[in-house]
């Protein structure tokens, strides 16, 4: 009897000290890569009910977003003869809808029989989230594109092809927008154009199409990094903190020490 609770017992301790069933660990989320589609949003815009716009934008971190200023002005709801009410500005990105309100917008006018005309070329908006999301943002690039130079235009479809030179407009005051030798359809504004080496941020794509069929305009990197050098606490070219970047490649005046 003694030996039978005995081994009883012996049974308990063992069932009690079994190892218990492995715990369920979630799945690891996936690290959004280093590369230009993770830095693409969508923006919504215009003016209710019949000027609603459509675009993109690029994540440059810290909340920041960079557009092209025809979709968040005036131009396009008065080419269109429209009224209505101006739409609160939303980015769309990495899953989430966020208001944005305006930081810098490049000064515009409507030329009579050629439509707007940004000067310097800055067709060109900055736009502030309420929040910064995570995650790797764009930087521009020093300069270009180049003639030849390969790049990628994202805008949820994504085009390849080699840049053009640059295509002046009338008044130098306008500046100069680089040529892409592709179509670009409507709903692609704003979207980045990307090196396809380093990843840098070239261009963003402007209003203005080409005279010649299946050309596109984009405002080039140097225009960029002016624009942005005039935004208070963010210099020339830079991204605000928040987030790994892709890197960019100095520019003459860093090589040089002077910026």
């Amino acid at each position: 009897m003694t030996r039978a609770l005995a081994l009883l017992a012996a049974l308990l301790l063992s069932a009690c000290a079994a190892a218990p069933p492995p715990l369920r660990q979630p799945e690891a989320t996936p690290r959004l890569p280093d590369v230009p589609d993770a830095f693409r949003a969508e923006l919504l815009g215009g003016r209710s009910p019949d000027c609603r716009l459509r675009g993109q934008a690029v994540y440059l971190g810290g909340g920041r977003f960079l557009t092209a200023a025809h979709l968040v002005d005036d131009m396009v709801p008065r080419l269109r003869h429209c009224a209505g009410i101006p739409l609160e500005p939303l980015i769309v990105f990495r899953g989430y809808t966020m208001p944005v309100r305006l930081l810098r917008l490049g000064e515009g006018t409507l030329e009579p029989d050629v439509g707007p005309v940004y000067r310097r070329g800055e067709d060109l908006a900055l736009l502030q989230a309420g929040s910064a999301p995570a995650g790797p943002f764009a930087r521009p690039c020093p300069d270009g594109p180049s003639p030849g130079q390969r790049v990628l235009v994202l805008s949820g479809q994504r085009h390849e092809a080699r840049a053009g030179g640059l295509v002046p407009e009338t008044r130098a005051a306008d500046g100069a927008y680089a040529d892409l030798p592709i179509h670009l359809a409507q709903g692609e504004s704003g979207a980045g154009v990307f090196d396809a080496g380093s990843f840098c941020l070239l261009g963003v794509v402007s209003h203005r199409p080409d005279d010649t069929p299946n050309h596109s305009r984009i405002v080039p990197a140097a225009t960029i990094r002016t624009f942005l050098g005039e935004v208070v606490g963010l210099g020339e070219g830079e991204a605000p903190s928040g987030g790994g970047g892709a890197a960019a490649a100095p520019s003459p005046a860093e090589r040089a020490g002077h910026a």
